[in-house]
């Protein structure tokens, strides 16, 4: 008797130390759509500039301040534009997590070719959205949306602006004064 007690009390440890609270990035619609330089990209071919590919993580911590990357948790733009497109559907399992708790939560966009690392693509575009505490769903799902369906829904997140580091647009400005400068004198 004793035997089967401690299996079925280590199989519910095991059970609940396996299971993970869900979000569920979709639907996209107009307001959650991401923008460039606060304008909303209408590039059909690419979703934004040039033909860039950006890469969108959930960074999610028991407390405003431990953001941390969830792994497997990464969506890109797709070809209508500003749209976030998620890789495997629309839910995701954050690991580390417990169902049906509250987490803070984070949705950060950069340019793919930084990889998963948002820390060095703050030299590229990259923007975050506000950090929000999210109610995860069950772990089988459905996932708890995390996208606001209304502009006056502030318990979800709204559009992700992607922004030039400030010291781009700084070396931007300089560039263009520097050409405005020396076409002035050629003229002259």
């Amino acid at each position: 008797m004793k035997r089967l007690l401690l299996t079925i009390a280590l199989t519910v440890v095991a059970t609940f130390a396996n299971a993970q609270g869900t979000i569920q990035f979709g639907p996209n619609n107009p307001l959650t759509r991401f923008k460039v330089n606060n304008v909303v990209p209408l590039s059909a071919a690419s979703g934004g500039p040039a033909g860039s590919t950006y890469v969108f993580g959930a960074f999610w911590g028991t407390t405003i301040n431990d953001l941390s990357l969830a792994s497997g948790v990464l969506a890109t733009n797709t070809s209508a534009g500003g749209v976030i497109n998620v890789v495997n559907g629309n839910a995701y399992q954050l690991e580390g997590t417990q169902p049906l708790t509250t987490v803070f939560l984070q949705i950060r966009g950069w340019e793919s070719r930084f990889g998963r690392d948002f820390a060095a693509a703050q030299g590229g575009l990259h923007g975050e959205s506000a950090v929000l505490p999210i109610l995860l769903g069950p772990s089988s799902g459905p996932g708890t949306v995390i996208w606001a369906a209304a502009v006056t829904d502030l318990t979800k997140f709204q559009s992700i602006n992607l922004v030039p580091e400030p010291s781009t647009i700084a070396l931007g400005v300089i560039g263009l004064g520097s050409l405005l400068l020396f076409r002035r004198r050629q003229a002259k």
